[in-house]
């Protein structure tokens, strides 16, 4: 261990409060030691490769991108490698604790002062269970975004996805055409000899297995392969269907994020601002005398100021799924009658702003084991990873576990259901005293192929209003059938013969309010309530700003990521994504940032006139 020179105490929230919540006295002096300790321990923190942030901006840039999530982290770093363009990121948040750097603590974090916290609007059929009928979207408020929070599984779409996009007009990002983007950011780790045509290595995107998995992350592959799935060592490789221990986007036992893989590399480069705590209010856009209209400045809000500054090249807006629409529409590009509703002039027409929202849909299924819970969150267990970043606190214990399989409403090579796991984590029990608990494990099978679609619009033209979120979960049969059918089988996989023999594994039987009286325990009828009243959210928003052919109705970008009537604004992140990728979307935006930073360098480096 090494201790660091530089402050963290700026950015840097409680672990107690956060991953600890409602504890007891020693618990909450534990934690507080464990919040020393990895602030102090660089190969953790990395406090002295963090970069320093701006207070005041300079008045011209030659681009701004609004936000630093994945993508646009991934963009900032790569623009910032072009040393005489002048580039100005900006972040809403503050610069990542170092807790969040700790894999273990990877969920612990969503809720928190980094988490934007939205919550959708009341949903019509999904949702029922929670608090006005609104499901929970978590969204990182931090320096690299939502990679800071997220559970860092690193999974490409399938090749199948992608078709998808080239069926509705993309013909430039077949899964062909893509490969080299995915590939040159990536550096993958003890990749299989038959998958290396398919792998990336020496990016500056880490990609390995966490060095920590329970024994019961094995089990789980043994009893898919006994319910008749496959079991891949890479599901970005030729095997990309069955169960696997996922790869992560990790460095030697801790969290990647994509500030860390390509902003901090930045951070002595005089020419790239980045501004911390500073919210993006409006793009600023003008129109000549031809009818051409042009962004030519960014105002955002810092420290209580509104700052505006001019943009030379383009703007990059790379605010996510929700806030990309979000700050598009408060700039008064949208449906003028939406704009009009809450007092914005419209200066562009383009009614697909916002529209055509997705996330992949869930449920959880609690299980419980015939042993006792393991304390695996212990002063052992911090040792180990303080002196070598391993052992439990190095990996999201079962949750590094996933399937992409096929239900029987597909087929294999187009993957319907993915499983994400929980259980053997090394986080905070919930009570000092909780050594008598059985072990649970939960079970969440998704439905990766959603037809329902929701948007995003505006409550007011405040932009520190949160958005409108209209999720509309479940709305499309298909949808409800799908999910359903993934716990079916999760259903299986209980019944497995070595969970059975060596767990005694129980399926958890809750009423789901209202659903156990009004139908019979485990009937579609009952599971169709159930779906309805706790649906589950996965943190995989994508399609409010879709690309597509020149139909403004339903698409917002060209394929080259301009919007369409303002070419010197892009978008960049999931918002653009034609439909969900089979599989967490962080690797695909990631992708969409490699090449659409490509795009704007072969443009303005090779000069290549726009058509």
């Amino acid at each position: 261990m090494s201790g660091c020179n530089a402050n963290l105490e700026i950015y840097d929230s409680s672990i107690a409060g956060t991953s600890c919540p409602n504890i007891g006295c020693s618990l909450l002096y534990f934690m507080s030691l464990v919040q020393l300790l990895l602030r102090d321990t660089c190969q953790i923190s990395d406090a002295n490769n963090r970069i320093t942030p701006k207070t005041n901006p300079d008045p011209d840039y030659d681009f701004v991108i609004i936000g630093s999530g994945t993508a646009g982290s991934t963009v900032a770093g790569r623009l910032a490698e072009i040393g005489h363009w002048k580039i100005l990121l900006l972040e809403a948040g503050n610069d990542e604790p170092a807790g969040t750097q700790v894999p273990s603590f990877s969920f612990s974090y969503q809720g928190s002062s980094i988490d934007w916290q939205f919550k959708t609007e009341p949903e019509p059929v999904g949702c029922q269970g929670f608090d006005e009928k609104r499901c929970s979207w978590p969204r990182g408020k931090v320096l690299g975004g939502t990679s800071v929070i997220n559970g860092m599984m690193f999974m490409r779409g399938t090749q199948k996805d992608y078709q998808r996009w080239v069926d509705i007009g993309n013909d430039e990002w077949s899964f062909e055409k893509i490969l080299d983007d995915f590939k040159s950011y990536e550096n993958a780790q003890d990749v299989d000899p038959e998958d290396a045509f398919l792998r990336g290595q020496g990016g500056p995107v880490t990609i390995e297995k966490y060095p920590d998995q329970p024994p019961f992350a094995w089990d789980i592959l043994k009893a898919g392969k006994e319910i008749g799935y496959n079991v891949s060592n890479d599901l970005n490789g030729k095997m990309f269907n069955g169960f696997a221990v996922a790869q992560m986007n990790s460095r030697n036992g801790v969290r990647l994020s994509l500030a860390k893989a390509f902003v901090r590399p930045q951070k002595n480069n005089p020419n790239f601002h980045v501004m911390l705590n500073s919210t993006a209010t409006k793009i600023l856009v003008q129109t000549d005398a031809s009818g051409i209209k042009r962004a030519y400045g960014v105002e955002f809000m810092y420290n209580g100021h509104i700052y505006q500054v001019n943009v030379i090249k383009e703007v990059i807006v790379s605010a996510g799924a929700v806030q990309t629409p979000q700050i598009l529409l408060l700039s008064g590009i949208g449906d003028k009658n939406q704009l009009q509703s809450v007092g914005i002039q419209q200066i562009h027409d383009l009614p697909a702003v916002g529209r055509g929202l997705k996330n992949h849909v869930s449920f959880e299924l609690g299980t419980t084991l015939n042993q006792k819970k393991a304390n695996l969150l212990n002063s052992e267990a911090v040792s180990e990873y303080i002196r070598h970043q391993k052992g439990p606190m190095s990996s999201t214990g079962l949750a590094q576990v996933t399937a992409r399989i096929h239900s029987k409403y597909s087929t294999v090579d187009d993957p319907d259901i993915q499983f994400y796991f929980y259980g053997f984590c090394a986080k905070c029990p919930n009570s000092e005293n909780a050594t008598d608990e059985l072990e649970k494990v939960y079970i969440y099978p998704t439905y990766l192929h959603s037809k329902s679609r929701g948007y995003i619009g505006l409550h007011s033209k405040d932009p520190f209003t949160p958005p409108k979120i209209v999720a509309n979960y479940l709305t499309q049969k298909s949808d409800l059938e799908g999910l359903r059918a993934g716990v079916r089988i999760a259903q299986k996989l209980i019944s497995s013969t070595i969970f059975q023999e060596k767990y005694g594994m129980k399926l958890d039987r809750v009423p789901y309010g209202n659903c156990g009286k009004l139908y019979k325990w485990d009937s579609d009828e009952f599971w169709n309530c159930a779906l309805k009243f706790k649906t589950g959210h996965e943190n995989h928003q994508g399609s409010s700003c879709r690309m597509g052919p020149r139909n403004f109705s339903e698409f917002c970008v060209n394929q080259k990521l301009q919007l369409y009537g303002i070419e010197n604004i892009r978008l960049i992140d999931a918002s653009v994504f034609p439909d969900l990728p089979s599989a967490n979307p962080q690797a695909t935006i990631i992708m969409v940032a490699e090449r659409g930073s490509r795009f704007i360098k072969e443009y303005y480096l090779n000069k290549v006139r726009r058509k």
